[in-house]
């Protein structure tokens, strides 16, 4: 982010703070529902995320009669806004889903970017928010009501240096990563620090900087130091290349990717073939959960759910299993349920909360085959 995006975002957040003092005099809910926001850039294409599954998940508990808290039936209300991938957008849709709609819960933002800031708004206006997406420990850092669906970049991290190790059994490994990314060095330097952990060794830890497009003396220092697995934990249009390149090279047996390769031109690739990645969410993973949520959203929407589906869809299940265990639907009381849950089997994996806003849950690893991501093995969080 750029600096005079912090400078301004101090000034922005008192603002739309003193807004909500201002406007607390404004009615109260209805009793009978449970309101919740959804924030996310619905219209914006280059990184939409809609609010079907989240309109699916609202759909199936008014459809049974309301969702059972505490004796009586809360009908659930879902309120989307579009933040139009724009943090000024998104700190006013959350101060007015706050001040005017009333809800007591936020699924989203998605990014992290515009997910920090509005944690900060709906932490200090007492409301709980859950980021389905949203990886970076500053999000949910310090924050009792903030919460988030998905693994921190820890988590995938150590989970491929456990399957390297333990499934692969590599005893030596390279990686190649953006040394300017903080998500690229964090799951890097998770990754070694693991694998080292578990008696491995990282001969060859290659960083480079962003906007850097030769990769051919790195990756033969790679291939010379006799690695059996590769890491790439990068992002486009340089991780193509890379993996092209280290296939081409033979750099090692085996590559590796985190979830920023879960995407068609990516696993396209004929050096892609058999490789081995991480993320959240399998379509073809074999569980009720997961087989159920694939059907009825294809049913109601004619398409395959992604992964920003899956984890909205789980966010709202979190927030329907939090207020079941809290008898009550006020954030605090919320944020207690969501912290009691232990062993939620959602669509994405189990998850489980302990102390913090950041779940202990499932990674689940992909192969790639015939140009497709093909669920393979799912570690989960006492692994």
């Amino acid at each position: 982010m750029k600096p005079r995006f912090f400078r301004a975002l101090p000034t922005l957040l008192s603002l739309l703070l003193l807004g909500l003092t201002l406007s607390c005099s404004e009615g109260e809910a209805p009793k009978d529902e449970f309101r919740i926001g959804f924030v996310a850039a619905i219209s914006e294409t280059a990184v939409r995320h809609n609010p079907d599954a989240a309109r699916l998940a609202m759909e199936q508990v008014d459809n049974a009669g309301g969702l059972k808290v505490a004796g009586r039936r809360l009908f659930v209300r879902l309120l989307p806004r579009d933040n139009q991938d724009r943090l000024e957008d998104t700190l006013v849709a959350v101060r007015e889903l706050i001040s005017r709609d009333r809800v007591t819960a936020i699924v989203g933002p998605y990014v992290s970017r515009q997910a920090i800031p509005a944690a900060v708004l709906a932490q200090n206006a007492g409301v709980l928010l859950i980021s389905p997406t949203s990886t970076n420990p500053e999000t949910t850092r310090g924050k009792s009501l903030i919460f988030r669906a998905c693994f921190v970049d820890t988590a995938q991290g150590r989970a491929l240096a456990r399957f390297a190790r333990n499934d692969l059994g590599a005893s030596r490994a390279a990686v190649l990563y953006d040394a300017a990314d903080d998500y690229c060095r964090g799951v890097a330097e998770y990754f070694r620090d693991a694998f080292v952990g578990l008696g491995g060794q990282v001969p060859a830890f290659e960083p480079y900087l962003t906007g850097e497009k030769n990769f051919r003396e790195r990756l033969a220092r790679i291939k010379a130091a006799g690695c059996q697995v590769l890491l790439l934990p990068n992002f486009q249009p340089t991780l193509r290349e890379q993996i092209r390149l280290a296939g081409e090279m033979g750099a090692a047996r085996t590559l590796l990717g985190s979830d920023s390769w879960h995407q068609p031109d990516v696993l396209a690739l004929a050096e892609a073939q058999d490789a081995y990645f991480c993320t959240g969410f399998a379509p073809d993973r074999s569980t009720p959960e997961t087989r159920e949520f694939v059907r009825a959203y294809r049913e109601r929407y004619g398409k395959d759910p992604i992964l920003s589906d899956a984890m909205t869809y789980d966010s709202m299940q979190l927030l329907f299993q939090a207020a079941r265990n809290a008898g009550g639907t006020q954030p605090q009381m919320l944020a207690a349920g969501l912290a009691a849950i232990e062993d939620h089997q959602g669509v994405t994996g189990t998850i489980r909360f302990h102390g913090s806003g950041d779940p202990e849950r499932s990674v689940l690893i992909m192969r790639v085959q015939g140009k497709q991501a093909v669920f393979h093995k799912e570690i989960p969080p006492h692994e």
